[in-house]
């Protein structure tokens, strides 16, 4: 094995070394003066600002409730890979959760699938249809045959809850509100 010299490495460490002054000979009980000259204070007020949740954090999951009627919105986010149709594990554990509440709902069970305005409107709706889809099997399957019908629907772009746009810029806040999927049912 042979050895390369490298003297303009070593000539460059060398540099380094004899530039940092007497680190070896230094007292550490000593105040370090250039040290004392390069801390500077930092004023908070001018830097530090509250921010406010409710704006700042999109809901991954939401109920509403009025009268018997019960609406559980999920973020798609939460529930499939981007532009996919196939329920993760967190997604699939979520609906196991929820499945036991639907199991005395009066009439069908209604699951909407939604998406935001990204991309061509016809392939939204075939994707918000089949992620409806998806989770209307995953919820026929926990409820195993002892639960009422269940209804699955697609629609796209078409109903959003949030803008996809603000003042004619993007708004990714408003979009994620928009990819959902929401399970309708009524109480007994």
């Amino acid at each position: 094995m042979s050895r390369v010299r490298r003297p303009a490495v070593l000539a460059g460490a060398l540099a380094l070394v004899l530039a940092v002054p007497a680190v070896a000979g230094a007292d550490p009980g000593a105040p370090d003066q250039n040290l004392a000259q390069s801390v500077l204070s930092i004023e908070t007020d001018a830097s530090v600002r509250g921010i406010d949740l409710e704006q700042a954090v999109v809901p991954l999951e939401e109920e509403e409730a009025g009268g018997r009627q019960v609406t559980v919105r999920i973020s798609a986010d939460v529930l499939f890979d981007f532009g996919k149709a196939t329920l993760t594990g967190a997604a699939r554990r979520r609906i196991a959760e929820l499945a036991p509440r639907l199991r005395d709902a009066r009439g069908a069970v209604q699951v909407s699938g939604h998406s935001d305005s990204i991309g061509d409107p016809a392939s939204n709706l075939t994707l918000s249809e089949q992620r409806a889809e998806a989770v209307k099997a995953e919820l026929a399957g926990a409820l195993t045959g002892t639960g009422p019908r269940i209804e699955a629907r697609g629609y796209g772009e078409t109903k959003p809850v949030a803008p996809n746009e603000q003042g004619g810029k993007d708004d990714p806040a408003g979009r994620a509100k928009n990819r959902r999927v929401e399970i309708v049912y009524e109480r007994s």
